[in-house]
């Protein structure tokens, strides 16, 4: 159900890195699965008329998973040969791979179908997402994203900021976009 929130309009990243869409689809819902499972991941779901229109994934840490866990959703998702094209990809990804910063939590996916976006539906997640960061006493909410996403400026409406940015010529020949951005909202004073 979520994924097909996230796969109604797959970032070009994804899609690059993974090979294909469907490709792409698998290996996230693998991620996603594996995440809540662990009990890394939080997942607020917006609904309309009791349908899923939206969802936001809040981690503890990174959006970035350990090695092993994403070498077998690789090979799950996209048998081995996809999953070694998708590794030999993954490198330009690394060199624009920012962490989150400590002591708070991080918005790894956030996710509105686009019949309803600009519509408050992203930006009534994003204060669910600070509400859940206030009762774990995060000192802030962090998130990375393609540097051209449009969904930057909700973010900046939102209180974000960038705080770190990395580029890479052969991650921007692969994606379209010339890297990736770290933003922080800070919550409380650490």
């Amino acid at each position: 159900m979520l994924a097909s929130l996230m796969f109604m309009a797959p970032s070009r990243e994804s899609v690059a890195m993974a090979g294909s869409a469907a490709a792409a689809e698998r290996f996230a819902v693998y991620l996603l699965r594996h995440s809540i499972a662990q009990g890394t991941s939080f997942v607020i779901v917006a609904e309309i008329a009791a349908e899923p229109v939206a969802f936001a994934e809040v981690s503890n840490g990174s959006d970035v998973p350990a090695l092993p866990v994403v070498a077998r959703a690789g090979i799950n998702a996209m048998g081995l040969i996809g999953a070694l094209g998708a590794a030999w990809r993954s490198l330009a990804r690394l060199r624009v791979e920012l962490n989150a910063p400590a002591g708070g939590v991080h918005l790894v996916e956030l996710q509105v179908s686009p019949e309803h976006r600009n519509r408050g539906v992203g930006a009534f997640l994003l204060g669910e997402v600070d509400n859940y960061a206030i009762e774990h006493r995060a000192a802030h909410v962090s998130l990375t994203t393609a540097s051209d996403n449009p969904a930057r400026r909700l973010y900046e409406r939102s209180g974000y900021r960038v705080v770190q940015q990395r580029t890479n010529a052969r991650y921007e020949r692969i994606t379209g976009s010339a890297g990736r951005v770290l933003m922080v909202k800070a919550i409380r004073p650490s």
